[in-house]
């Protein structure tokens, strides 16, 4: 009797190890599928995985994160739900648990998801960091501020938690040290500078006046480069032989507003002899905007822009009579372009207001937008015909100083118009990039800038309401 039941206990111990090894089979030929982006035939992997054990926790997890790639949130906090339910001290389901609430954004639950993975796993550097974000979105600086400096500690040779730190600091109008931490980001390529910066070999310049020539090397992305760009002014007062690389859709608008400086393009190519010393445009901040007298003082007036269709887009305006307002409503941008946008009806809403003449200055493939914006409010939004609004950034220019008015979310083109000197209402999102700082309502890079905070995450009836309210006054005034 003994005898038999051994037997049974080592069949059924064999067929355990049996089932175990066909949920693993099919668990890690699930995660070969979600490797090559086969997002389908993981998630029949991921449920076969279950059919033979329903308490497979790797594999409810291993759903959700396929989930999240498909934009199906909800369903993927349901999944990870599951893995936390059969595992609760698995510190990375409660990890891709907060990612999933971090799409959605729900901080709160994000937050707590979290700091429940800190407390399984201390050292989970990616859980300090996404919680420092989440504390940075709700403008908790301090407690974001100890996760980055929590995993910089666990990770001192990765420069990103100084250089979000350096951002928090520039935010609160912590300049010096703000600008300084910023510096991190030339490592690791989080700043991207222009291609050759990193395999340059002259001297890094060190903000003294020297005998040769200086190459600044542009960096990020278009509206980086207009912005950091308005720091020449003073540049030029320290170190009058200069050459500086940026976007090629930025030449002329370079060369006609700093006509004694040598403008390349991105891709032209430089010899040695040519400069002396290099340093990246965003680095000019920690010499020429470390402190707000600085910004108060600035030089730079605004950006000078020819054209060679300014006479053609000079002579359309002309005709048309009325006020004449400048829109862009939309961000491409990967990381946050997705919080800055305007809904299509919230565009609609805006256009709707009669006695204005709306003009489309958004850069991108919008068609879709503006006709579904047209359609709600019945209004068009006129466009110069004959000028490409992403790439000829010349002629926008021009469009731009031909329009009483410019009414942008956070964008290349609302720096440019910024910086064109143009009246501009910024609509700012609530977690605002670090540069329009906290608690200000114009801007300390550009003074005719003003600057429209959301209240609400996520929600943007009261600034679209205000903005509305303020252009169907009677007398239309540059601040709303």
């Amino acid at each position: 009797m003994e005898e038999k039941f051994f037997v049974n206990k080592i069949n059924s111990y064999e067929n355990l190890i049996s089932i175990q090894n066909q949920s693993d089979k099919y668990n890690l030929k699930g995660l070969k599928f979600f490797q090559n982006n086969d997002f389908e035939n993981a998630i029949v992997c991921f449920f076969q995985a279950l059919n033979f054990d329903k308490n497979y926790s790797h594999a409810y997890s291993n759903i959700g994160n396929v989930l999240v790639q498909k934009g199906e949130f909800e369903e993927a906090i349901n999944m990870y739900n599951n893995a936390i339910n059969l595992d609760k001290n698995n510190g990375l389901y409660h990890f891709n648990l907060g990612v999933a609430f971090t799409q959605l954004n729900n901080g709160v639950c994000a937050i707590k998801s979290y700091k429940k993975c800190l407390e399984l796993d201390p050292q989970n550097t990616k859980a300090l960091k996404f919680l420092g974000n989440c504390y940075t979105n709700i403008k908790d600086f301090d407690k974001a501020l100890k996760c980055f400096r929590k995993w910089e500690k666990i990770d001192p040779l990765n420069p990103e938690p100084s250089f979000l730190q350096g951002q928090i600091h520039i935010r609160l109008g912590r300049f010096n040290l703000g600008w300084k931490l910023y510096e991190y980001g030339l490592k690791d390529n989080i700043r991207k500078p222009i291609e050759g910066y990193y395999n340059d070999k002259k001297e890094l310049w060190d903000g003294k006046p020297f005998d040769g020539n200086l190459l600044v090397y542009g960096e990020q992305g278009l509206g980086d480069q207009i912005n950091f760009g308005t720091l020449i002014t003073e540049l030029l007062e320290v170190q009058q032989n200069i050459c500086i690389k940026v976007d090629s859709r930025l030449i002329d608008l370079f060369k006609c507003s700093f006509p004694s400086i040598k403008v390349i393009s991105e891709d032209d190519k430089i010899s040695l002899n040519e400069y002396d010393k290099y340093i990246s445009l965003g680095s000019l901040n920690k010499y020429f905007r470390n402190h707000t007298n600085k910004f108060l003082n600035s030089k730079f007036e605004r950006y000078k822009v020819y054209g060679h269709k300014h006479k053609e887009i000079k002579q359309l305006f002309s005709q048309i009579n009325g006020f004449k307002l400048g829109i862009s409503w939309h961000s491409f941008s990967d990381k946050t372009g997705s919080n800055r946008c305007l809904s299509t009806r919230d565009l609609a809403k805006l256009i709707s207001v009669n006695n204005i003449n709306f003009f489309n200055i958004q850069y991108g493939n919008v068609y879709k937008q503006v006709k579904e914006a047209q359609l709600i409010s019945g209004k068009e939004i006129l466009r110069v015909p004959f000028i490409d609004l992403t790439n000829d950034i010349s002629s926008v220019a021009n469009i731009i100083n031909n329009c009483d008015l410019i009414i942008s979310v956070d964008n290349s083109t609302a720096h440019l118009a910024a910086s064109l000197g143009k009246a501009v209402w910024l609509l700012l999102p609530y977690d605002a990039d670090f540069r329009w700082m906290e608690g200000l309502t114009t801007s300390l890079w550009y003074k005719n800038v003003t600057l429209i905070r959301q209240s609400k995450e996520g929600d943007w009836s009261n600034e679209i309401n205000l903005i509305y309210n303020a252009l169907n006054a009677s007398n239309i005034n540059v601040q709303p």
